[in-house]
C-alpha cells in the first residue's frame, strides 16, 4: 500500500510496509471454531510472499467468540519480522490491534505462521453500533517490518547448486550405481518385471546420509544393479527424485504421502518421512472408525504429528470412543498412555504459534505441540525426529561453550 510521508520519517516507522486485506461479507462466513479463510498471496519484504489466515470463529484455543489472525510466510528465504494487525471504523479510528514488539522467525516459505488467536470479539467486529463493517467487508490492516540485519530485500539470485543437482537426477551416464526396482502385481505377488534407476553413490551418501538405501550400494559393482523389491517403482522414483533435492508436488503428496511414510521408514530417511507424514496429516480425516488403526499405525512407524492427532482425536471425542467398538483394539501400552496425557497437558495451556504465548510457550516447552517442537529445533539446527519427550529434551539443553 503506498504511503506518502512529509518529512524525514521517524527510524520507528523505517522498513514497515503495509498491505490491506478486505475480507468481504464477514458477517456470512461461518463462526465455528476452526473454520479458516486464507487471504490471496501477497508480496512484502522482497520476493517473499505471504498470506493471512483469519479463523471467523477462532482457532481450538481461542476464546469463545473471538476472531483470531496468523500471518503466513509463503515463499522465500528464512526471515526475522515483527508485524501488526491492526482494523479501523468509518472514522478512521482502530478499535482493534496487536502488534508484536518482538521480531518473529518464519522459516523458508513453507506457511509457517505467527499470530493472535484472539485478535477481537466475533460480536464487537458485527456490532453496527462499532462501524466497522463496511458494506460487510472487514478490512485489516497488515504491516510488517523485516529484521534488517537478518535479510537483504534486494533481489538476489537463487543459488544454483539445487538446480544443478536435479540435472543428474536420473542420469546414465554419469551414474555409478543401478536401482532394478520390482512392485507387487493386483494378487500381491511380486512383478515380474522391474524398473531400473540410474543413481550416484556420492549424492546418496551425502544427500541420504546414514540411510539403508545409501549402505545398500556402497560396496555393490557398478555393473550389478542393486534389487529393491519392496517400494513401488513409482514411489521409488519420487523417494530418489526427493534426496536429489526434488520438490514432490502438492497433488503427488496427497496421493502417496502414505506409501512416501512407509518407504522413507523402510530405507531410513528422516526427512523425507517428516514431510511426507505432515502431508498425511493434512489429507488424512481422522473419525471414530479409523482413530485406533491411526493410531496404531502412527506408533508403528514412529510417526509422532500423525500420533499426537490422533491422541487429540480422542481426547476431543473420550465418550465416543470409549462406547466405539474399535477401543478394544486400543494398544495397551504405557507409553501411549503417557504421550496421551502430555499431548493432553499441551492442549490445557495452549501453544499455537500465538504471539502472546510464544514466550510462556518456550519457558515451559511442555506445552508446545509436536509441529511447534519441530519448527523451534530445525530453526536450531537440531533433530526433529522422535517422541515429545526427546524433543523438549533438546530444548532444555544448555549450548555448548565452544573450547
Amino acid at each position: 500500500m503506498p504511503s506518502i510521508h512529509v518529512g524525514i520519517p521517524p527510524p520507528e516507522w523505517e522498513s514497515w510496509e503495509s498491505h490491506l486485506v478486505h475480507f468481504h461479507h464477514f458477517e456470512s462466513m461461518p463462526a465455528e471454531k476452526s473454520h479458516l479463510v486464507k487471504s490471496p498471496l501477497f508480496r512484502c519484504c522482497g520476493n517473499h510472499e505471504w498470506r493471512v489466515l483469519m479463523y471467523p470463529g477462532g482457532t481450538a484455543l481461542s476464546g469463545e467468540g473471538r476472531v483470531a489472525f496468523y500471518l503466513a510466510h509463503c515463499s522465500g528465504p528464512k526471515i526475522s519480522a515483527k508485524f501488526l494487525f491492526l482494523t479501523r471504523d468509518s472514522s478512521g479510528k482502530v478499535p482493534f490491534t496487536m502488534p508484536s514488539s518482538e521480531y518473529f522467525t518464519f522459516a523458508e516459505g513453507n506457511g509457517q505462521c505467527w499470530g493472535l488467536k484472539d485478535f477481537a470479539k466475533h460480536a464487537k467486529i458485527t456490532d453496527p453500533a462499532k462501524n466497522i463493517l463496511l458494506h460487510g467487508t472487514l478490512t485489516v490492516e497488515v504491516r510488517i517490518k523485516p529484521d534488517d540485519d537478518y535479510c537483504c530485500l534486494n533481489f538476489i539470485p537463487r543459488n544454483a547448486f539445487a538446480k544443478n543437482m536435479l540435472r543428474s537426477f536420473m542420469d546414465e551416464d554419469t551414474s555409478d550405481v543401478i536401482f532394478e526396482v520390482k512392485g507387487r502385481t493386483g494378487n500381491g505377488d511380486l512383478s515380474p518385471k522391474s524398473t531400473p534407476f540410474h543413481a550416484h553413490k556420492l549424492i546418496l551418501r551425502f544427500c541420504a546420509v546414514g540411510s539403508t538405501l545409501a549402505s545398500l550400494c556402497e560396496d555393490c559393482d557398478e555393473s550389478e544393479p542393486v534389487p529393491i523389491v519392496d517400494v513401488e517403482p513409482h514411489v521409488f522414483k519420487l523417494m530418489l527424485y526427493y534426496i536429489y533435492g526434488g520438490e514432490i508436488t502438492a497433488a503427488e503428496w496427497k496421493d502417496r504421502s502414505r506409501e512416501l511414510i512407509d518407504a522413507a521408514d523402510r530405507y531410513g530417511l528422516k526427512n523425507l518421512k517428516i514431510e511426507a507424514e505432515a502431508w498425511y496429516a493434512k489429507h488424512h480425516t481422522i473419525t471414530l472408525r479409523n482413530v485406533i488403526d491411526t493410531l496404531q499405525y502412527a506408533d508403528e512407524k514412529n510417526c509422532f504429528l500423525l500420533k499426537e492427532g490422533a491422541m487429540n482425536f480422542i481426547l476431543n471425542n473420550a465418550r465416543e470412543v470409549l462406547a466405539s467398538d474399535s477401543f478394544g483394539e486400543m494398544p495397551e501400552s504405557r507409553s501411549i498412555v503417557r504421550e496421551i496425557i502430555s499431548v493432553a497437558t499441551a492442549k490445557m495451556h495452549g501453544g499455537g504459534g500465538d504471539v502472546a504465548s510464544k514466550r510462556k510457550s518456550l519457558e515451559d516447552p511442555t506445552v508446545l505441540s509436536i509441529n511447534e517442537l519441530r519448527a523451534i529445533l530445525y530453526d536450531q539446527g537440531k533433530d526433529i525426529d522422535g517422541p515429545r519427550n526427546r524433543l523438549v529434551a533438546q530444548l532444555e539443553l544448555k549450548p555448548e561453550t565452544p573450547p
